[in-house]
């Protein structure tokens, strides 16, 4: 999928984990459930390394968070439309971090067991996939290995359905994920399927 222009201007414990997901619900409450319709627009992050479809106005916050032990800033950016959430939430590893591959998978595999626990369900491994990496004039750069995660919970009591890619590159470590009604498998994947890393 082809960037557009405007990607060149700027974009302005685990529990730990948990109270940040329970923040950004606060944050996207009070910013207004939007309008029930799905109004998708291209959100380019070049400081958080990312493009993907969001179904709404973008609302952004940043936290420290506890990676099994790794304290990170997480920033999410994201969009609610009524009881759907779809965030991207990117980390980034201190460059003299110790065995990168290693610390990579063990915040990779944290960040897959809260999100799981977010809405109560049991961890699982998740399936291989690719997600593309495109340049900032949108030219693809080829694709990375990621996680992908399907499973089915409940969130303030009403049941739901986690859909979500877990992705590494470099120093960063991204989540895309969409938490939506049983019905809304769809609009998960518009925005997953167009969840894109960017690349200088």
């Amino acid at each position: 999928m082809s960037l557009p222009s405007s990607i060149l201007r700027h974009i302005a414990g685990r529990r730990r984990a948990i109270r940040g997901l329970s923040g950004w619900l606060v944050l996207t409450g009070l910013l207004g459930a939007c309008s029930p319709e799905f109004n998708w627009r291209e959100t380019p992050s070049i400081e958080q390394g990312f493009s993907v479809l969001l179904p709404g106005r973008p609302a952004s916050m940043s936290r420290e968070i506890d990676l099994d032990g790794l304290k990170l800033e997480m920033t999410m950016t994201g969009a609610r439309v009524d009881r759907a959430l779809f965030t991207v939430g990117a980390v980034r590893l201190e460059a003299e971090a110790p065995d990168r591959a290693a610390t990579l998978a063990r915040a990779l595999a944290a960040m897959r067991v809260a999100m799981l626990r977010n809405v109560g369900a049991e961890p699982q491994p998740g399936l291989p996939v690719r997600v593309g990496l495109s340049d900032l004039s949108g030219s693809p750069r080829g694709a990375v290995d990621a996680v992908a995660v399907e499973a089915r919970g409940q969130m303030a009591g009403e049941p739901v359905v986690m859909h979500a890619i877990f992705a590494a590159h470099g120093l960063q470590i991204w989540q895309a994920v969409a938490i939506v009604a049983p019905a809304q498998a769809q609009q998960a994947r518009t925005m997953l399927d167009s969840f894109r890393l960017l690349v200088p």
